[in-house]
């Protein structure tokens, strides 16, 4: 496609892309509230350790709800084939636990996916030779809690 040479009336995603759907992966549980991710066959799973470089998960947020389904309920695809249901995710800054090593000299850097429900300062488990998390997001704040903000908004690969 050419550059532009006249005005070019650019749709915008609907909510700014912030609240989209994926397909559940078969046989797979998504919890509401937990971080979601997406596989090599871009089906949605909870976000979790993968032992691969090639075929890392990328989170895309906060699960919302069941589309096809009873709204305000997990998606329970288990049994079921891939695609059964959807899930909506959403992308904003969400709090998380943390396995303890993010704190206030991680704000400002990214975060990474330990499972659906916890973030890590680091990239891969002690003495892992593969990437092992995804990124999940911007560390914005730490709560007096303990627990991290994060901005799933803006994620970056780790290294590998």
């Amino acid at each position: 496609m050419a550059a532009l040479t006249n005005a070019r009336n650019t749709p915008e995603m609907a909510d700014g892309g912030r609240m989209r759907v994926y397909p559940v992966e078969a046989n797979t549980n998504i919890y509401l509230g937990g971080i979601v991710a997406l596989n090599a066959a871009g089906n949605a799973v909870p976000a979790s350790a993968t032992t691969t470089v090639a075929n890392p998960l990328k989170i895309v947020g906060r699960a919302e709800y069941v589309s096809n389904g009873i709204p305000g309920q997990n998606a329970i695809n288990n049994p079921g084939a891939a695609g059964a249901l959807s899930i909506t995710a959403r992308k904003g800054v969400f709090l998380y636990a943390t396995d303890g090593s993010v704190g206030a000299a991680q704000v400002g850097l990214i975060c990474f996916a330990l499972d659906d429900n916890n973030v890590t300062a680091a990239d891969r488990a002690s003495g892992a030779t593969v990437q092992q998390y995804a990124a999940a997001g911007i560390v914005v704040a730490i709560d007096p809690s303990g627990q991290v903000w994060v901005d799933f908004w803006h994620q970056a690969t780790g290294a590998a």
